[in-house]
This record gives C-alpha cells, structure tokens and sequence, in this order.
C-alpha cells in the first residue's frame, strides 16, 4: 500500500498522469450505462460499455488508493446507477451458465483474443467496480431494495463456487514452453474462465461483508435473505477451514495476494490475507449483531458447525483484527449453552417475504441455443471481431498502461540488512476529510545500542508461538518536531517492511485544557506474527501546546519521546 500511496504522491506533485478519467468525463460515462439483454452481450453496444466499466473501476481503485476524491463512487450515488451494475452482473451469470457452454469451443478457437479476454473478464470487472465503490455505507444505501436482494443472491452462489474447491482441484499448466504448447486453445481458455471465476467470487465475498456491515440502515428483507434464506453463516465456515484462497503447488504454499498466486514462507503462514479477514469480519457480523442472531435459527447441526471455527480463535488472530473479541465471546456462550436470542428467533417469523425476481425472468428468455447460434454469426465471427478489434486495442493499451501503473513495485532487498535494523521511520499523515489524507510529519528514531535486546513469546492455542526480541529505542527530546494529529494515520517502516494504524489520540478544545488529558500515551503499530516487528511508541503530552487544527477546533499536544519495537525472531 505504502508504494502505491508514494506512487500517486509522486504523480500529484508533477502534475501529469493523475488518472484516466476526470470528474467530469466519468459522470458522462456513467450517465450512459444501460442495461443489456442475455442476447446482447457480444455486440458493439456491450463491448463499448465494457470498455467504459473498466476505465471506471481503474479510476476508482486509483481515487482509493491515492485518498483523493471519490467521484466515481459519489456519481453512482447521485445518477441511481447502482442497479445497472447489479444487473449486468446477473445477466452475464446467465448468459455464461446457459450461452457460453455451447459457445466455449468456437470463442476458445475461432475468435480473436482480445474478444475472448473481454468475455472472461466482464463479470470480475464489474464485481470489482461494486466491491470498491460499496465500501461506503452511503453507497450501500443508495442501492434500491430490489437489487440489494438480486445481489445477495449472486454474492451466495458465488461463495457456494469457492466451497465446491473446483479452484484447487484444477491443475495450471507447467510453465515450460513445451507443456504450454501442448495445452489445447479450448484447456486455454477453461483455465482463464476459472481464474476469471475465482476472482470475481473473491470480489462476492467482499460485496456480501460490506453488506454485513450495515445490515442496521439497509431494508430488512437483506438481513431475512442473507441469514435466514441463503443461511450464508453455513457457507462461510468451510471457507475458514479449507480457504480456497491457499493451495499447494510444488511442496509450497501458495495464497492469492492481490489476484496473484503467491509462494509464502513459513514464517508467514498465519498471516491473514484480505480475504480470509473478510470472512472473518463477515462471521463476526453475522453472529455478534443482536438483529441478525434473532433471524437466525441455531439448531443443533448448525451451532455445532459455527463452533468448528473456535479453534483457530487465538491470539495471533486476535492480534490481528481485534474486533474478533467479539465473536469469541458469542462462540464461548454458544458453547456453554447460553442463546439469548434463540427464543425471539423461533417466535419471529415473516409472512410475507419479498423476493429477487430479475434473474428469474431472464432464465425464462427463449432458447439459448438460438441465443448461441444468432451470436456466433452476428458477434463472434471472424468478421465482427475484426471490425472491433483496432478501437478495443487502442482503449485497452490504454487501461493496461494505467493498470500498470498502479501495481505496486516489487520490494527490493534491502542493500544493508543490519543498516535498515537499526532505525525506525515513520510518517504522519493528517485526516483531512473522510478516507482523504494529507502528510503532516516525518520522524525516525534509532535503537538504543545501551540496553541488551529482550526476549518476547507470544504463544497461541492450536498454533505455533512467535518469538522476538523487543528493542528500547533511543530517548527523543520532548516536543521536537510537530505534535502528532489526533485524528490521521502513522506509517512505519522498519526492515524493508511497512505498517500502518489509525491515529485517534486525545484533544483538547482549548490549550488550557491539555492539563486534564493523560501525560502519557502509548501507539502500537504493527502486528509480530504478520509485520514481523510492532512498534510501541511513547508519546508525552506537551506543557505548552503549539499547533491547533482549526477545522476540527482542537489542539495537537503529544510527542513522540521514546518506546521499543519487538522484532519477530525467524530462527
């Protein structure tokens, strides 16, 4: 994340490639989405819109990661467009479920790549879009009731997908040259579909934990579908005991980091990828929220299933979303008998349910193997690719150049390793307005050579303990520098790595009042078993505050003056 943000910061200051679309451009292009039938997609029509949806979804990860405004996001909001997404989604679910299999063989051979690619990236692009715009509780909001429910329904079959394991049970290709010129144009692109697949079902489960979170302000017909109808709690339990987001492949193992395989090393195993903490954020939604535990029935088979989770509860899990805490005390009393809710949720009932209807009526369209044989001649033959394909080339060289840009570099190994282990840097960033940063301050801090490292063991039920050595840091003057923002972040790096935590410290209204606020305060940044280091800073309130943020009416009164940073040991 950190070479993302100093990426963009660097494109800021020099003024040139900030983004792919401008504000206004981008409300255009979302102004003219449309929705299309099961027997449209291939045409020019679709191809263009799906060349705007992609343009969209890289402006709207680069607003994101960049922490500059949102409009993406606040024109879907204000132009209602929300369902046009939605249905695209679950037109093209119907379309690959019941068209593409009788057209798979003549895509995979007779038509040109970059019409092929457009196929197989169209869902995940769009679930991509929806899962960063959704983030936002005034963007869930802003969806209608309706479509809410249809995308509840498809975020579920998606996760049924991860649980069938069909991701794990296919096997990649070697990468030498002669097994890949061995592999068959239809194998090809079978493999592509299901890499396709998978992503777009990761992109489910982030849409359906979003939704989870704002259960309370949503329409309570969501809340009766994803717990009760759909009972996603039963299809979120084996995707913590067999994540199919972590595979064996050449005696290593392997986790999808960012959609990419990636080989993991020992010591890095029990570090949570994003989408194990969006199924463990999900769970906690489902089961520590009072609404939800009342729609629920808890019977014997399913209680029994929900407590299989409670052995990976322990404290490197803890220490790294805190708010599980939470839910080990739902499962504890689960455990002991104690339901408070069991009885409102045998007494509550719905008698009359609304229910999603969209994708219904599309799979009573017609005859798909019409569907099928009117687009193999009038979208996918030979001579329709062709008039399509130089326009498709220039805009996706175009969005590949600016999707480039936006991938992180890779780490490079640090040139002195005993160097970057004896000093600590870190940055402060000031909260301007919601999800929107600005940079405040750097400081850095070295080790202490005078005082002997200590020993630290962290152990942790049904898992093996972490060990480390905790460094005091060296003394800092009292009030050098700027006072920390008591509302922003700090960014830590330290070896080669980077941490962040969220700022929210103490602040007085006035400068007289300092004198009632804690002297001193401690920041932890950073987790042993994942980070491989945690910083626990010192700060001490200053006896004359300095700088005041007159937007919030607050005054900054801490400074760092010392700590220690333990060091995961990883012999």
């Amino acid at each position: 994340m950190e070479h993302l943000i100093a990426r963009a910061k660097e494109d800021v200051s020099q003024q040139a490639g900030a983004g792919l679309l401008t504000a206004p451009e981008a409300e255009h292009i979302i102004e003219t989405l449309r929705s299309f039938g099961v027997d449209q997609v291939g045409s020019p029509e679709w191809r263009a819109q799906h060349g705007q949806i992609t343009k969209l979804n890289l402006q709207a990860h680069h607003n994101a990661q960049t922490h500059s405004d949102e409009f993406v996001k606040s024109a879907f909001v204000s132009l209602d467009k929300f369902p046009i997404l939605v249905r695209e989604l679950v037109t093209f679910e119907v379309w690959k479920a019941n068209v593409l299999p009788l057209l798979q063989q003549h895509v995979a051979e007779q038509v040109d790549s970059m019409t092929s690619y457009m196929l197989l990236q169209h869902e995940a692009a769009v679930a991509n879009l929806l899962e960063i715009t959704l983030y936002h509780q005034e963007a869930c909001e802003a969806v209608d009731e309706d479509s809410l429910l249809e995308l509840c329904d498809w975020g579920y079959r998606k996760l049924l997908s991860l649980n069938s394991k069909v991701h794990k049970q296919h096997k990649a290709p070697d990468q030498n040259p002669k097994a890949l010129l061995d592999v068959s144009a239809e194998e090809d692109f079978q493999a592509k579909l299901l890499e396709a697949d998978f992503g777009a079902a990761t992109s489910a489960l982030t849409i359906l934990r979003y939704l989870s979170d704002y259960l309370n302000v949503l329409p309570l017909a969501l809340l009766t579908r994803m717990v009760r109808t759909n009972d996603t709690l039963m299809a979120l339990v084996p995707l913590l005991e067999d994540p199919p987001w972590v595979r064996r492949r050449n005696k290593k193992t392997e986790k999808s980091i960012g959609n990419v395989w990636t080989a993991v090393e020992p010591r890095d195993r029990l570090r949570l990828t994003q989408h194990d903490a969006q199924a463990w954020l999900m769970l906690n939604n489902l089961l520590v929220d009072p609404k939800a535990r009342a729609k629920y029935d808890m019977d014997e088979y399913r209680k029994e299933t929900v407590l299989r989770v409670r052995r990976y509860m322990n404290d490197i899990l803890l220490d790294q979303l805190p708010i599980l805490k939470d839910l080990q005390r739902v499962l504890d009393e689960l455990t002991m008998g104690v339901s408070s809710q069991q009885d409102e949720s045998q007494a509550t009932r719905l008698i009359i349910e609304q229910v999603p209807v969209m994708r219904d009526a599309l799979l009573k369209q017609g005859n798909w193997q019409q569907v099928a044989d009117r687009q193999r001649q009038a979208f996918f033959s030979p001579a329709a690719s062709a008039q399509q394909s130089k326009r498709q080339m220039d805009d996706m060289l175009k969005a590949l150049d600016f999707m480039c840009n936006l991938q992180p570099d890779k780490p490079q190994a640090p040139a002195g390793h005993e160097a970057n282990q004896t000093e600590v840097r870190f940055e402060l960033w000031r909260r301007v307005k919601e999800d929107v940063f600005e940079r405040w301050e750097e400081h850095s801090c070295g080790l202490n050579p005078a005082k002997p490292a200590e020993p630290v063991s962290i152990e942790a039920e049904g898992a093996a303990g972490v060990q480390g050595l905790r460094h005091r840091l060296q003394a800092v003057e009292p009030e050098t520098g700027r006072a920390f923002p008591a509302n922003g972040k700090i960014v830590v790096k330290f070896g080669g790595r980077s941490a962040e935590a969220l700022l929210e410290l103490p602040a007085p209204s006035t400068r007289d009042g300092a004198a009632e606020l804690p002297a001193v305060v401690w920041l932890t940044v950073g987790l042993l078993a994942t980070d491989t280091y945690a910083l626990q800073l010192k700060l001490k309130r200053a006896e004359k505050p300095k700088t005041r943020d007159k937007a919030a009416g607050v005054w900054y009164i801490y400074h760092a003056v010392g700590g220690a940073i333990t060091v995961l040991n990883k012999e």
